[in-house]
């Protein structure tokens, strides 16, 4: 086990001991003591937090890294497919392993059109995965990695949490596997609700060489996740920059 996580563990044991010791202020100071760790994650996700993360990569010249997260889906994969096509354009789809599941060839798709493709959780629990344990951070991991086997996708040992947001538990579990958390240094939180034009403005005031940028797809409103896809691709080109599939080795935390 990691260091820092017996030391997250200990103060919850510790808290438990206070408790029953009938010190219940000093217990909940002591049990809430290392969780802004988590919390920290929801305002800046690119925390290094819990283990290393990659957000960037070495480039010599103006190229970016593109990622595409929550597929794949027949309302968005297709079109987003061909948007990147018609803009010579390559991406890293992190997708959700209970969609690889019932859309096998639209992961296949993906890889055939020349991207690759990396783990996004098999459920994509954006609200709980925070406070998995280890047995479900493991599950998480491995039922996308068989969905992806299931579909005879190759896949990047590569892994994103929902939203970002790990849990004292993911690092160990990566580092057995292999695996490397990837996350992102410019976003537009297209995400949510924001509109495309809008997440447009934000994520350009982000961007540099070598950046990883964050982009959905799927979820309840595709159209304006595309649309938003379609005007990064568009600045990006008018800017000058390509976007490219870094080696694992040139990736930086």
């Amino acid at each position: 086990m990691r260091p820092w996580v017996s030391i997250f563990l200990g103060f919850k044991v510790c808290a438990c001991a206070l408790a029953l010791l009938h010190h219940p202020r000093l217990a909940i100071l002591v049990f809430f003591a290392p969780d802004p760790w988590i919390f920290m994650q929801f305002i800046l996700p690119s925390h290094q937090a819990f283990g290393p993360a990659a957000t960037t990569f070495e480039t010599p010249g103006r190229n970016v890294w593109l990622t595409i997260d929550d597929g794949p889906d027949p309302a968005s994969t297709p079109a987003l497919l061909g948007l990147l096509e018609r803009n010579q354009a390559k991406a890293t789809f992190f997708v959700v392993g209970r969609q690889v599941e019932r859309h096998p060839d639209l992961a296949r798709m993906i890889v055939s059109k020349g991207h690759s493709i990396a783990n996004h959780t098999h459920t994509h629990p954006s609200w709980t995965f925070w406070g998995a344990g280890p047995g479900r951070t493991a599950s998480e991991i491995d039922r996308c990695v068989a969905a992806l086997l299931l579909a005879d996708v190759p896949f990047e040992r590569y892994f994103r949490p929902p939203v970002g947001v790990r849990n004292p538990f993911l690092q160990p579990e990566l580092a057995s596997r292999g695996m490397l958390l990837v996350l992102w240094n410019a976003r537009g939180l297209d995400g949510g609700r924001r509109r495309p034009q809008a997440a447009l403005s934000r994520i350009t005031r982000q961007i540099r060489p070598g950046g990883i940028l964050l982009a959905h797809e799927s979820g309840v409103r595709p159209a304006q996740r595309l649309e938003f896809v379609g005007l990064l691709l568009r600045h990006l080109s008018d800017e000058g920059y390509r976007c490219v599939l870094p080696a694992r080795d040139a990736l930086r935390t």
